[in-house]
């Protein structure tokens, strides 16, 4: 079963978690909701602009799969652009991101927008999936509520993040909203052009229905017990507009500089993109457009396909690249198998860059950060720097970083103990992996199961025994069945690799059939 862009979509963790390997004792489909329980998804959170974070909810694996078993019929599931035409990214489940070119696309309308209209109005949605309620959600079938909300203890308002079925759900709430913006706007006789990108709308107009639109999206909102954010208000003219979007530019620019100063009779060519990608930075408005355009460039069809043995480094772009990898991590993923052919990068100087940056970001809360530090430890084979951070790891939120330490075999005996403490529900994930390599895989499974991994509103349940009983051994046999048969939850680095290629090749692939063979 391949669903593992379903259940982590678009984030990075998805190179990391793996429930395609998962083994179930029954037909999935034949799970009914009689046989499932409210349970607690894991936190994870990410880095946002400003050094905010967003907290991503990772759900139970059986209730998942369930859940995608009754959805994926839906309506389009698979499509949601067909949904709404005023949608400006399309979803692709299979490289688990947003397709290619819709983007592009939209970014050229925009600007014929605004070479027509007066300004562009953008406005957001406070705390959107937070606030969606499940009852308002149109459901094909009297029950399936409940497949969705089991997957967040229960809670009937608000959609957990990070997984694609609550995206599903969101974009069809989404397009309830727009069809009554787009009602309202004819009502009240306003010339506008308005699409949107999940909670963010786009209004394209002439400047007198300014204060219209903003009334519009108002009402329209207080219809659905949302609310507009008051912070997020944005008026854009074409020029700003066109300042602001430089990235696609900057990009191509560098990778036409760079392809032109590239000699194939030599082996000592200079990384010169690297020393223009610092460059252009400066150029960009903000740290979120910076992180776009730097994993932009990493992610393209002329890196990835760079001869690195062609081309020698200097010793100000290993700084420079040092640098990069600190303001964003992400590009670790999609670099290091590159770079770490050059003598610098198993130097001294990158050890002590590995050592500091490491324990720096897990003194953070940002844990996706975290996993691509770990990454390039692993790559680099230097497990001492995993190792003499072993506690700090054992102390922090992130179950999925603490999953790996407990594969490889990093905590001391009474580090294990510590976590063997944490029965709670909300530790599943590490305490799967916590039964997995440690001396509880040698306890009877179903006792350790009940003990570490059954969901907390039927762990203790005194009513409808029954009942309880039957869901109780449906999650006992689950378990049960995937820690007989030592499936762990996490790629190990050889399978991150691989993940990360295979997504690489197919946004090479979908850019080509975009954009023709050379997209660069």
């Amino acid at each position: 079963m391949e669903i593992n862009n379903y259940y982590n979509f678009k984030n990075s963790i998805r190179y990391f978690i793996n429930i395609d390997e998962v083994n179930f004792p029954f037909e999935v489909d034949e799970i009914n909701i009689e046989k499932l329980a409210w349970t607690e998804p894991i936190n994870f959170r990410i880095r946002k602009e400003n050094d905010k974070y967003r907290m991503l909810k990772i759900p139970n694996i059986l209730n998942f799969i369930c859940a995608y078993e009754k959805f994926k019929n839906y309506l389009n599931f698979t499509d949601t652009n067909s949904m709404d035409n005023h949608k400006r990214l399309v979803p692709n489940v299979e490289t688990g991101d947003f397709a290619t070119g819709t983007y592009d696309l939209r970014l050229e309308e925009d600007f014929k927008l605004l070479s027509i209209y007066d300004n562009l109005i953008k406005l957001d949605i406070k705390s959107f999936y937070g606030r969606i309620y499940t009852h308002h959600i149109d459901f094909e079938n009297q029950g399936d509520e409940n497949y969705l909300t089991n997957l967040n203890l229960g809670n009937t308002n608000g959609l957990i993040m990070s997984n694609y079925i609550s995206l599903y759900f969101a974009e069809k709430y989404l397009k309830d909203i727009s069809d009554d913006i787009n009602a309202k706007l004819r009502e009240e006789k306003i010339d506008c052009s308005f699409s949107y990108f999940s909670d963010d709308f786009y209004f394209f107009c002439n400047k007198k229905y300014n204060s219209k639109i903003i009334d519009v999206f108002n009402k329209v909102l207080e219809k659905y017990d949302l609310e507009r954010n008051d912070a997020k208000i944005e008026l854009w003219k074409y020029i700003e507009y066109n300042n602001y979007n430089l990235i696609e530019k900057y990009w191509k620019k560098v990778i036409s500089e760079s392809k032109a100063r590239f000699d194939e009779e030599k082996s000592n060519n200079k990384l010169y993109f690297v020393n223009q990608l610092i460059y252009r930075m400066t150029n960009l408005k903000d740290d979120k457009q910076r992180k776009i355009f730097l994993t932009t460039f990493f992610k393209s069809t002329y890196f990835n396909e760079l001869d690195i043995f062609k081309y020698e480094i200097e010793e100000y772009n290993f700084h420079q690249i040092c640098y990069m990898y600190r303001f964003c991590p992400e590009i670790i993923l999609y670099s290091i198998n590159k770079f770490k052919y050059f003598s610098c990068f198993i130097s001294e100087d990158f050890k002590k860059f590995l050592q500091v940056r490491y324990k720096n970001v897990l003194e953070t809360s940002y844990n996706e950060e975290q996993l691509y530090y770990y990454y390039a430890i692993k790559v680099l084979k230097l497990d001492f720097i995993l190792k003499d951070n072993a506690e700090i790891v054992s102390r922090s939120n992130n179950q999925v970083l603490i999953s790996y330490y407990l594969k490889d075999n990093l905590f001391d005996g009474d580090i294990i103990e510590k976590l063997k403490s944490k029965k709670s529900e909300k530790y599943w994930f590490q305490n799967y992996h916590l039964i997995l390599y440690s001396d509880l895989n040698n306890k009877a499974k179903e006792e350790v199961i009940r003990e570490y991994l059954m969901p907390e509103s039927i762990r203790n349940n005194p009513n409808n025994k029954e009942k309880i009983k039957l869901k109780q051994r449906t999650y006992v046999e689950f378990y049960k069945k995937n820690l007989e048969l030592k499936i762990p939850l996490i790629n190990d680095t050889c399978q991150i690799e691989e993940k990360v290629e295979e997504y690489i090749n197919l946004k090479i692939e979908e850019r080509k059939s975009v954009f023709g063979v050379d997209d660069n």
